[in-house]
C-alpha cells in the first residue's frame, strides 16, 4: 500500500515537472514570435510556484522591456530569486547588472561574487567575465594564473572574445605550469541538484541565443527603408543593415565597407531596401563611398572601441530608392536618457539569425560615453547588425540618433557612432545632391 502510494506520487510529480517543462517551453516560444503578453501569462505563474527558469524569463522579460517599458530594478529581483537557487544563467545577469549598474548601483564586488558562483558550475560566459576581472584585479583579488584558467576554460566552451584576451595574458613558465593544472583539475560544482536548475533546457530560457527582437513588416516605415548592405569580395561576400537617409544615399557602419583594411570598390556595394525573406523592395549598387576621414580600419579579430565614434559611411547610389528616407538628427545626453525613459529607443536589422528579414527590437536603452564620442546601447546585437540604425522618437517620428558599430557579446552591450559624428556630412550630400539635380 505505502509503496503504491510512493509510486503514484511520483508519477504525479513526474507529470507535474513534465507540465511546467512544456509551459516553459511554449512561453519562450512565444517570447520569441513576439507573443510577450502570451508568454509572461504563462510566465508568471510558475514563477510565483518558484520555478527558478520562469523567474529568470520573467526577469530578461522586464529587463529588455519585452511586452512592457524595461524595468531594471524588478529584473534584478526576479533575476536574484532564480540566482538564490542556483540557476547559474541567473547569476551570470545578476552579475552583469551589477556591471552595468541596470537597476542597482555599479558593484564590481557583487558582480565578481555571481559571476564566481555561476563559473564555477561551469557557465562559460561568467567564466568570461570572472577571468577578466581576476587579471585586472577589478572587485575581486587580482590573481593572473587563475584568471588566465577562467578564460582558456571560457575559450574551449565557445566564447569567442576569451582567445583573443588569453593572447594578451603574459605569464611566466611555472605559472603557465600552474594554470594548466588548475584547468586540468578543475570540474563542475553545480548547486542544485535538481535537473532543470543544474542543467536547464536551452528552450526554457530565453536570452542564451542573440536574437531578442521580432519581425517587423518591411513594407512599412521605417523598415521599407531600412535594407541589407550586401559587399561582393571575390569568391566570399558579407553583408550589414544600412538605412536610407535620401533617396541616393544610404548610411552604415563604416567597416562595412572595408576588407579587412583595404576599402572594396564602390562596385561591389550594393543596397536592397525593404527586403522581405530575401526579396527587396528596390534596390540599387553604390556609385561612391562616402567613409569618416578620421575612421582607422583593421582586421576584426584587432577592434577596439576607440574606432567605433568613426565608424560610419554613406553609400551614395546610382538610383534613387523610391523609399521615403528616414531622417538623421544628434541627441543630448538629457534627450537620450528622455527618450529611454519613454521607451522611444529602437532599432531594425538584419541580422545573423534572420538574415533575409528585418528584426526590431523596441523599449531600448541609450546612453553617452563621458566625452560624448561613444553610444552605449541595450538592444540587438548580433553579426549582420553592423551598421543597423539606432532610432528615437522625435517628434513623434523615428530619426536615425546612431550607428551600430560593435558589441560586447557577453555583457550584451553595445556600442554606436552618435549622429553627431555624421549628420553634418549626411546634410551636405543631401544639399549637394538637390543642388546637382535643379
Amino acid at each position: 500500500m505505502i509503496k503504491t502510494i510512493i509510486i503514484s506520487l511520483a508519477v504525479l510529480l513526474g507529470s507535474a515537472a513534465g507540465a511546467a517543462a512544456a509551459e516553459l517551453e511554449d512561453a519562450v516560444a512565444a517570447a520569441g514570435n513576439g507573443q510577450h503578453a502570451a508568454a509572461m501569462r504563462r510566465l508568471l505563474p510558475l514563477a510565483a510556484k518558484g520555478d527558478a527558469r520562469a523567474q529568470f524569463d520573467v526577469g530578461f522579460m522586464e529587463a529588455f522591456g519585452w511586452g512592457q517599458p524595461r524595468n531594471p530594478a524588478e529584473a534584478l529581483a526576479w533575476y536574484r530569486k532564480a540566482a538564490d537557487q542556483g540557476l547559474a544563467v541567473a547569476q551570470h545577469y545578476l552579475g552583469i547588472a551589477y556591471v552595468n549598474g541596470e537597476g542597482v548601483a555599479n558593484n564590481y564586488g557583487e558582480a565578481g561574487r555571481w559571476f564566481s558562483r555561476a563559473a564555477a558550475q561551469g557557465f562559460a560566459q561568467s567564466q568570461y567575465m570572472l577571468g577578466l576581472m581576476l587579471l585586472d584585479g577589478r572587485g575581486v583579488k587580482q590573481d593572473v594564473v587563475q584568471g588566465y584558467a577562467w578564460l582558456v576554460m571560457a575559450g574551449r566552451s565557445g566564447v569567442r572574445s576569451a582567445g583573443r584576451d588569453v593572447q594578451r595574458v603574459k605569464l611566466t613558465e611555472p605559472q603557465r605550469v600552474q594554470a594548466q593544472s588548475a584547468i586540468a583539475a578543475w570540474r563542475p560544482k553545480p548547486e542544485s541538484a535538481e535537473a532543470g536548475v543544474a542543467a536547464p533546457r536551452p528552450e526554457q530560457l530565453l536570452g542564451l541565443d542573440r536574437h531578442i527582437g521580432e519581425v517587423v513588416d518591411p513594407t512599412s516605415w521605417p523598415a521599407s527603408s531600412i535594407g541589407v548592405v550586401t559587399v561582393a569580395q571575390y569568391s566570399t561576400g558579407g553583408w550589414c543593415t544600412g538605412t536610407l537617409v535620401a533617396p541616393r544615399v544610404v548610411l552604415t557602419a563604416a567597416h562595412c565597407v572595408f576588407n579587412g583594411v583595404a576599402q572594396v570598390s564602390p562596385g561591389n556595394v550594393r543596397f536592397l531596401a525593404g527586403m522581405n525573406r530575401g526579396t527587396p523592395a528596390a534596390s540599387s549598387v553604390a556609385d561612391k563611398l562616402i567613409v569618416a576621414p578620421d575612421f582607422v580600419p583593421t582586421r576584426h579579430d584587432r577592434w577596439s572601441l576607440d574606432r567605433s565614434p568613426a565608424d560610419w559611411a554613406l553609400i551614395v547610389l546610382k538610383d534613387a530608392l523610391p523609399s521615403k528616407p528616414v531622417a538623421v538628427k544628434a541627441l543630448t545626453r538629457e534627450e537620450l536618457q528622455a527618450a529611454t525613459k519613454a521607451g522611444a529607443i529602437s532599432e531594425i536589422g538584419y541580422g545573423q539569425e534572420r538574415r533575409y528579414s528585418p528584426t526590431g527590437q523596441r523599449n531600448c536603452s541609450a546612453g553617452m560615453t563621458s566625452d560624448a564620442r561613444l553610444l552605449t546601447v541595450h538592444c540587438l546585437a548580433n553579426f549582420g547588425y553592423s551598421g543597423s540604425p539606432i532610432l528615437a522618437e522625435v517628434g513623434g517620428t523615428p530619426t536615425v540618433v546612431g550607428i551600430f558599430s560593435a558589441f560586447h557579446e557577453e555583457t550584451r552591450l553595445m556600442f554606436a557612432a552618435p549622429a553627431s559624428q555624421f549628420e553634418a556630412v549626411v546634410r551636405r550630400e543631401i544639399a549637394a545632391q538637390s543642388a546637382s539635380a535643379r
